[in-house]
């Protein structure tokens, strides 16, 4: 009883936000009329133009990610299908299509892929679900590891070893949505870091030399 409310409540939770969502959608230009008109009566207007650089290129980042998770659930989907075809395994496509689509859940979406994949087979040919648990581990390893490290620093201009450490750090800190923002933010850092924090702590000790020198 308490796992079927539960499972209510989260259904019900996600319909509302879908929900939400369209209603956002559908009233985007007057909320981004309005919050600019805050932002106007709040900033001065060399602040304003910062701010809305930094908003421009956050959003830049975050499309981006969303597009380049979807090609890494793509690959991930080509590559599980071509295993089982390979392999002769059956329902290729259907499975395939599951570990894909699973594979944009964080955390726990692979498993998901997983289980429900080796459930199909189990069905079918027992030994074929085996082998396909053994490569969905495989696979999963590969991918968080080698796969999205190159694919996500490529595309967002951030080095794998700081994706790598933000998505333990944040996943850490602050579990499933940890992880799952953990890419953009690091994103947003390190242009932060380039672009504003390191060029204005450069500009200060420039300051301090010039003084020392005087």
């Amino acid at each position: 009883l308490n796992a079927g409310a539960q499972a209510g409540k989260n259904i019900a939770t996600w319909v509302i936000a879908f929900i939400l969502s369209i209603y956002i959608l559908l009233n985007k230009k007057g909320l981004k009329d309005g919050v600019l008109r805050l932002m106007h009566a709040v900033f001065p207007e060399k602040q304003l133009d910062r701010v809305l650089k930094f908003a421009a290129r956050s959003d830049a980042i975050l499309v981006r990610y969303i597009v380049f998770s979807l090609i890494d659930s793509i690959i991930i989907g080509v590559i599980n299908a071509l295993f089982m075809l390979l392999t002769g395994m059956q329902y290729a496509g259907l499975i395939s299509m599951i570990v894909a689509v699973t594979n944009l859940i964080p955390t726990f979406g692979p498993i998901i892929g997983g289980a429900i994949g080796a459930l199909i087979l189990l069905l079918v040919k027992p030994l074929h679900a085996l082998i396909f648990i053994i490569f969905t581990v495989v696979l999963q390893f590969i991918d968080p590891y080698f796969i999205k490290p190159r694919l996500f620093g490529n595309s967002l201009g951030v080095s794998g070893l700081l994706i790598l450490i933000s998505v333990i750090v944040f996943g850490s800190m602050f579990g499933i949505v940890g992880m799952l923002l953990a890419i953009p933010i690091a994103a947003i850092m390190d242009f932060v870091y380039h672009e504003a924090l390191l060029p204005w702590l450069e500009h200060r000790a420039a300051e301090r030399k010039s003084k020392a020198g005087a």
